[in-house]
């Protein structure tokens, strides 16, 4: 009950920084996009608390992962509207995933360098992979992308990182087709991958990832 509760303040609190954010950005929220967000928000911290119980997950996981969800929607947000991935929000994700690193060293010194060593190297595999996509493709991966998935990586580790990139890559390939064949987009038009992060974050956290 306690882990319940906890998942949804945070996510409560997450909204009302979400609220912040786009305020400041853009000035307002419409009604519609309020009522969005505040079911989304408490329908994930509703998910997590309720199956990381179940999973027998304790805090700090549920923190990880609500942390990373919170701020994966806002940069699909942003990206949404801007076609652009702010580097604080990369720079937030690095920060958070050195101190989760800092405190295994203190609580699980045994286990802390193959993390490290795990984490780096899903950095280095995911914006390695997506600086070759940019190099290869006109349009099709930004230097937001990269550093994005590269930040990811370090945060959530390889095993992680390659449910979420599957999760996403699967996903923005069945919405294009979809977008193809309404005749709502071509194949040159650019689609935003943030909000396919952000949806393949969610489910593999959600899942227990």
């Amino acid at each position: 009950m306690a882990n319940l509760a906890f998942c949804v303040v945070f996510m409560l609190i997450a909204y009302a920084i979400t609220l912040y954010i786009y305020k400041k950005r853009y000035g307002k929220v419409d009604s519609k996009q309020n009522i969005f967000f505040i079911i989304t928000y408490l329908l994930i911290g509703i998910a997590v608390g309720i199956l990381y119980k179940v999973y027998a997950y304790n805090l700090i996981k549920s923190f990880k992962a609500l942390i990373i969800i919170s701020v994966s929607l806002i940069i699909a947000g942003i990206d949404h509207r801007e076609k652009i991935i702010p580097n604080e929000a990369v720079v937030f994700i690095l920060g958070i995933a050195c101190i989760f690193i800092l405190i295994n060293v203190f609580t699980n010194p045994v286990e802390a360098l193959a993390i490290f060593i795990d984490s780096t190297v899903a950095l280095l595999i995911g914006a390695g992979v997506f600086a070759l996509s940019k190099a290869v493709s006109k349009n099709g991966v930004g230097m937001g992308d990269v550093k994005l998935v590269g930040a990811l990586g370090f945060y959530l580790r390889t095993y992680t990182l390659m449910g979420v990139l599957i999760v996403s890559l699967v996903s923005i390939a069945l919405y294009g087709l979809f977008k193809v064949c309404t005749k709502k987009a071509t194949t040159k038009d650019e689609i935003p991958f943030a909000p396919f992060i952000a949806f393949g974050l969610t489910t593999c956290m959600i899942l227990g990832f």
